[in-house]
């Protein structure tokens, strides 16, 4: 009789858990400008945020990120202790990574127009990204 009542909390709390890592929450990409040796770059970051409901500092989660149609875009590691510690358990932070930078020397090589039409067919892929599911958490170490 304990042996089962061991084996049903043992359920509960990986169903708990596994819950907890598959967590559906709204994300996006930000694009932003900055320049290089070269030029103007363009970077391209998915930002989320993120409540910590584990007793554990987190500094990354790892996602899959989605359109609105919920076709898989891909996936990213996106750190949440950029600039500031990591997310403490029951705070909410901002997460993000980068995931494409368009440089300078691209439009070194192909033109202004050409950088310029790249960056935009990009944003357009990307900003078709609507939600992410949180498949993991990276610990921080204390």
């Amino acid at each position: 009789m304990i042996r089962k009542i061991f084996l049903l909390i043992a359920v509960f709390l990986f169903s708990v858990v596994n819950l907890n890592a598959e967590e559906k929450v709204i994300c996006g990409i930000n694009l932003f400008f900055t320049h290089d040796d070269h030029g103007p770059t363009a970077e391209y970051h998915l930002t989320t945020q993120i409540t910590n409901r584990s007793g554990r500092s987190v500094s990354g989660v790892a996602t899959f990120f989605y359109n609105k149609e919920g076709a898989l875009i891909g996936n990213a590691e996106l750190d949440c202790d950029i600039a500031r510690p990591p997310l403490q358990p029951g705070s909410t932070g901002q997460c993000s990574a980068l995931l494409q930078t368009i440089d300078g020397k691209m439009m070194e090589k192909f033109g202004t127009s050409m950088w310029t039409e790249i960056v935009n067919v990009q944003l357009e892929r990307l900003i078709s990204i609507t939600h992410c599911q949180v498949e993991g958490y990276r610990y921080t170490i204390e």
